[in-house]
C-alpha cells in the first residue's frame, strides 16, 4: 500500500524555523528498492492528503486519487508527492509581488522559490529515490498556491517542467502575472490550468474574480505562443473556491498534467 511520511522538523536556513512536509510514496516504493519516481511538489501541504494528521476534514485526498488512478491504469507512471505546509503568514509566503493598497502582505514568494530549489528539491533527491529534471518534476498549487506554481515555473523552468495552476490568483498585484508571462519560454513545459464557474471571492477587501480572469490568462498564454498541446484549460461547472472542488477534479488534473501522451 502507499504510505505517507510526515517530517515535522524540516529546517532551512532561509526559514530559520522548522516546518512540516508530508511525503506520499506510491504502492510499489517499498517493494521495489531500485525503481525511481518523478515528484510532485504541492503547496498547502496540510490540506493535501486524506490522513489523520491533515489540518481539515475536506482535503484534496491526493493519496486516494493517485492510488485509484494507478490501479485503474490511468497513469503512465507512479509519482511521489512532497506536500509542503505553509508558514503562519500564508498570504505573504505565496505572493511574489506586493499588492497595491494591501501593505499587510509582505511578498515573500521569492523566498519560497529559493527554499524549493535550494532545500526542498535537494532534500527529496537525497532522501528518496527520485527522477530528476523538469520533465520529472511537477508543481501543483491552488489559489495563491496556483499563482506560485506559475511564478516558480516561469522563474525556474530548468527545475519545474509540469505546472498545475489550480484556480490560480493571476489577478494578484494588478495582473502582474500577465506581465511576467510576456513570451513563450524555449524550455519544455506542460501546463494545466482550471477554475470553477462560480469562483468569485473577496479576501480582506480584495475582490478576486477567478471565473472571469483565469480564462483570460489562458488566452493570454495562447496569444504569446503557447499551443493547446502546451496548456490544458478546464472550467468546472458549478465549481467554487474550495478543497472539495479541487479534490473532485484532481483525477483530471493528474491525468492531464502527469501523463506524457495527454
Amino acid at each position: 500500500m502507499s504510505r505517507i511520511d510526515i517530517i515535522d522538523d524540516f529546517y532551512s536556513p532561509l526559514d530559520k524555523f522548522k516546518r512540516t512536509i508530508r511525503v506520499y510514496l506510491p504502492d510499489s516504493y517499498d517493494a521495489d528498492s531500485v525503481k525511481h519516481y518523478p515528484v510532485i511538489y504541492m503547496t498547502d501541504g496540510q490540506n493535501v492528503f486524506a490522513h489523520s494528521r491533515s489540518a481539515r476534514f475536506d482535503t484534496w485526498c491526493v493519496n486516494r486519487t493517485l492510488d485509484a488512478l494507478w490501479s485503474e491504469g490511468k497513469l503512465d507512471r507512479e509519482w511521489i508527492v512532497c506536500a509542503i505546509d505553509h508558514e503562519i503568514d500564508r498570504f505573504s509566503e505565496y505572493t511574489p509581488w506586493a499588492y497595491p493598497d494591501a501593505q499587510i502582505y509582505e511578498p515573500r514568494g521569492w523566498k519560497f522559490l529559493n527554499n524549493l530549489t535550494e532545500f526542498f528539491v535537494p532534500y527529496m533527491n537525497a532522501h528518496y529515490r527520485t527522477c530528476t529534471g523538469p520533465e520529472n518534476t511537477a508543481f501543483i498549487g491552488s489559489s495563491l498556491g496556483g499563482l506560485m506554481a506559475l511564478f516558480c515555473g516561469r522563474e525556474r523552468p530548468d527545475v519545474i517542467g509540469r505546472i498545475g495552476a489550480i484556480s490560480p490568483s493571476v489577478m494578484w498585484a494588478d495582473y502582474r502575472c500577465f506581465e511576467e508571462w510576456n513570451s513563450k519560454l524555449p524550455n519544455w513545459q506542460k501546463i494545466y490550468m482550471d477554475m470553477g464557474s462560480e469562483e468569485h471571492i473577496t479576501v480582506n477587501g480584495i475582490y478576486m474574480d477567478y471565473a472571469g480572469i483565469v480564462g483570460d490568462f489562458y488566452r493570454h498564454l495562447l496569444d504569446i505562443g503557447y499551443s493547446a498541446a502546451d496548456v490544458t484549460f478546464y472550467v468546472d461547472p458549478g465549481g467554487f473556491h474550495s478543497e472539495v472542488c479541487w479534490a473532485r477534479r484532481f483525477d483530471r488534473i493528474a491525468t492531464s498534467l502527469l501523463n506524457d501522451a495527454a
